[in-house]
């Protein structure tokens, strides 16, 4: 896996404005059902590993092989411990770079590749529903 590049991603879903970052913006998003990953820096303290391991019920959460410096530049700031992706397509990108380093990131991978096909498909059903060329009668 190519760190530059997973950094690189993150930068351009935060501006995309597709990205909160802090724990207070990723819990709003988790909250707000809104959140598709979290990422969580390794160098992370533990008070804020074990507030963002709590979503992971609900949100795949990844541990980035990077410090929050490392993540922090990537989005724009001095440091940066977490961030969560609310656009499934980025995080599908994501979770298929972080799938490589097993584990943990294996698993969530595996999660946000499920959801991107149910979220998929319902779009699928709409598109073709409303895509329709007949005639109403």
């Amino acid at each position: 896996m190519e760190l530059e590049s997973l950094l690189g991603l993150i930068g351009l879903a935060r501006r995309a404005g597709k990205l909160a970052v802090g724990e207070a913006l990723t819990a709003e998003l988790v909250t707000a059902g809104r959140a598709r990953a979290i990422f969580l820096a390794q160098d992370a303290g533990e008070a804020t590993r074990r507030k963002v391991m709590r979503h992971d019920a609900r949100v795949p959460v990844f541990v980035l092989p990077c410090g929050k410096e490392t993540l922090g530049r990537a989005v724009g700031f001095s440091d940066c411990a977490v961030c969560a992706m609310s656009d499934i397509g980025m995080a599908q990108a994501a979770a298929k770079k972080l799938a490589e380093t097993g584990g943990q990131n294996a698993a969530a991978a595996a999660r946000v590749g499920e959801k991107k096909t149910r979220i998929d498909s319902r779009r699928g059903t709409r598109k073709k529903s409303a895509g329709t060329s007949e005639p109403h009668k």
